[in-house]
């Protein structure tokens, strides 16, 4: 999780002893759907977006730390690439 504290637009809610690490993507101006499937198209990682757990969790995308941590490392250097390119203009 500290690997995407420099990601912007983001913030990190580390697990309370859970599994899953919550990105808050609000200040990318994406929503959580459309985040997911973009990083999933430009990046090929995959998450989950939290809208479906309540509006408390609208705009948080929910990623599982269940991979080995060199590929858990790969996916956040990933997500950070793409979370950086939303800001370069087009």
């Amino acid at each position: 999780s500290e690997l995407l504290a420099d990601a912007p637009g983001c913030r990190v809610i580390p697990p309370e002893g859970g599994m899953f690490v919550l990105l808050d993507i609000r200040g990318t101006g994406l929503g959580a759907a459309d985040f997911a499937r973009r990083l999933l198209d430009g990046e090929r990682v995959a998450v989950l977006p939290c809208d479906g757990f309540g509006p408390s969790a609208a705009g948080h995308l929910r990623i599982a730390l269940s991979a080995p941590e060199a590929r858990l490392r790969d996916a956040a250097d990933r997500i950070l690439r793409f979370v950086r390119g939303l800001n370069r203009p087009s």
